[in-house]
Formats: structure tokens, C-alpha cells, sequence
């Protein structure tokens, strides 16, 4: 595998996006990136509180848009959606990797005890069946403890980061006896700061994870 493959970021929030291209600009900067944004996706799973059969369909469409412009990876960056990505990732011969596998990885490394952060309360139920059957396939037992930061993020999609990064600060530092916190979207990687200072608790994010598991699948 080149050490530049052409690495396309699948996502369905602008900021989600940024967080996934700015991983890479520090973590993998030789690695050619390309976007594909579709914002529609993410007020549909809003109003829905869930995916829906409808919805497979655009993630198959516009997977086989990247495999079909030569992506030798796709990352997706949207949490909410991993029977979604299950698909794509069983119909397309190519790396995918879903948002927070990497992180899950890591968080089961950590201990059993798992607090689980979202700003969108859709996120819950995806990430909480994907720590499990990993946990399963490991022989592990755990637990989880879910958070939904009430009004996080939208002020984040007003424009308003600050306030976004205070109010997951606040609730992790609610946060006890947990033996890893897991911040479940990649729009909170920019709160890990205000968050890793209110907690002694590990706190890991999907991002940073992700692009190191990414290279590994693909050697490079």
C-alpha cells in the first residue's frame, strides 16, 4: 500500500467532518483525504430518533460513489449509523471503518465500567450494541453508563463551541466510578481538553483512534 492512499472521510455533520480532517492533518498528514458530506442524513436520524430502512439505501449510494472513485479507505464519521455502515462495510470489498470501533478497542482495554458521552441521544443505542458485541467477542463482561449532554450540541451547530465544551466538561465531571469515559461522536474531540481537566478518569475520543486503526488496516 502507498504510504499517501486516497482516505475518503464519509460524514453527515460539518463539524463532525472538521474533526475527522484535522485528525488526519496531525495524525496522518501524508494520507490523501476527500470529503463526502451529506447533512440531510443527520436531520433525518434526528427526527426519526433512529435509523430507518430508507436510509441504507443512501449510504450504499454514495459508498459505492467512493469505492467507484478509488477510495482504498473510507472512515465514517457518523455515529448514529452503524447498522447503516454494517452494510456497506459486508457489500464493498475495500477498509471501512466505522466511527468508533477503534475507540471501543481501546475503552474495553481500559476497564468494564464504560461511560458512554452523546450530544445526540440517537448515538446512545448505536455505540451501546457496538461496545457490547465487542465486549461478547471478547469473553467480557461490562457495563455501561450513558450520558446525553442536553443542549450541547446545538450550540455547537450555532456557533457557540464554547458553551458546546462546557457543557460535556460539566457532565463528565458528574462522571464517577467509571474506569474509562468514551466521548461517542466525533464533533466532541474538540472537548476533550475541557474535559481531561475536570476527571481523572481516561478519557478517550474516536477520531485520534480511528486514523492510527485506519493505517494499520491498510499497512501503511
Amino acid at each position: 500500500m502507498t504510504q499517501s492512499p486516497n482516505i475518503v472521510l464519509f460524514s453527515v455533520h460539518k463539524d463532525a467532518m472538521a474533526a475527522a480532517v484535522r485528525a488526519f492533518a496531525e495524525d496522518w498528514p501524508a494520507a490523501r483525504t476527500s470529503n463526502i458530506l451529506e447533512d440531510g442524513l443527520f436531520e433525518w436520524v434526528r427526527a426519526t430518533g433512529g435509523v430507518v430502512p430508507e436510509m441504507y439505501d443512501a449510504f450504499q449510494t454514495l459508498t459505492r460513489y467512493a469505492v467507484g472513485r478509488g477510495a482504498d479507505g473510507i472512515l465514517y464519521s457518523c455515529s448514529a449509523f452503524g447498522e447503516c455502515i454494517d452494510a456497506c462495510i459486508a457489500e464493498f470489498d475495500i477498509p471501512m471503518l466505522k466511527p468508533n470501533d477503534a475507540m471501543i478497542e481501546k475503552a474495553l482495554d481500559q476497564g468494564s465500567r464504560i461511560a458512554v458521552v452523546a450530544t445526540v441521544a440517537a448515538t446512545i443505542p448505536t455505540i451501546a450494541v457496538e461496545i457490547e458485541d465487542m465486549a461478547a467477542q471478547r469473553g467480557q463482561e461490562i457495563e455501561l453508563v450513558p450520558y446525553v449532554v442536553g443542549g450541547a450540541f446545538d450550540a455547537l451547530a450555532g456557533g457557540d463551541a464554547a458553551l458546546h465544551d462546557r457543557l460535556v466538561a460539566e457532565a463528565a465531571g458528574e462522571i464517577k466510578n467509571c474506569d474509562v469515559i468514551t466521548l461517542a461522536q466525533f464533533t466532541l474531540s474538540r472537548a476533550v481538553p475541557s474535559v481531561a481537566a475536570v476527571t481523572d478518569i481516561p478519557v478517550f475520543n474516536s477520531p485520534g483512534a480511528a486514523v492510527a486503526k485506519m493505517r494499520e488496516m491498510l499497512g501503511a
